[in-house]
């Protein structure tokens, strides 16, 4: 099995509001023939393939892969692992980082030493999993606030403000009070 010897640090992008301008900004950033992979996790499930088949789908790589056990997760993720390492791909980004398993982040460490692909974890929370702190202290990791990463992709907007005086979102074109 092939490992980077010194893979980039690992990245926690906080995002404690859930901001739909960050994220619309992390997807905006996807462009796999440019090397820039954004995965937006299939919401609800926690099986051990879903995220490799996720990364494979980011890729545009069929899943489900035909021809393996569906238990077993080793293929899809070495498939996925082989992808990136085929293609352009040097930064993988992950939404919604905040719903991953300890097993899921271990998958994704291992990818990102099998690769050498730098990781980005968006966490819509106000700090890491303790589970997630502790795996990171032994990595080189930094941790930013979307802000500073994911720049706004359209001016703040009285929505915006409405939400920081209310604490929650109204849909565009809502009519009805806060």
């Amino acid at each position: 099995m092939l490992d980077c010897p010194n893979p980039p640090p690992v990245t926690v992008v906080l995002d404690p509001y859930d901001d739909v301008v960050h994220t619309r900004a992390a997807l905006a950033s996807h462009a796999p023939d440019h090397g820039r992979l954004t995965v937006h996790p299939t919401p609800g499930t926690d099986a051990a393939i879903a995220l490799a088949y996720d990364i494979l789908a980011a890729l545009g790589k069929p899943v489900p892969l035909v021809g393996y056990r569906p238990l077993d997760t080793a293929p899809a993720w070495t498939i996925a692992a082989a992808w990136i390492l085929a293609t352009p791909i040097t930064h993988l980004t992950l939404l919604r980082a905040h719903l991953l398993t300890p097993h899921r982040l271990q998958d994704l460490l291992a990818l990102r030493r099998r690769t050498g692909v730098r990781l980005f974890l968006v966490c819509h929370h106000r700090a890491m999993r303790a589970f997630v702190e502790r795996e990171l202290r032994q990595l080189d990791h930094r941790v930013a606030e979307a802000s500073a990463l994911l720049p706004e992709a359209e001016p703040a907007t009285s929505e915006r403000q409405h939400r920081k005086r209310h604490g929650r979102w109204r849909t565009a074109g809502s009519t009805c009070p806060p």
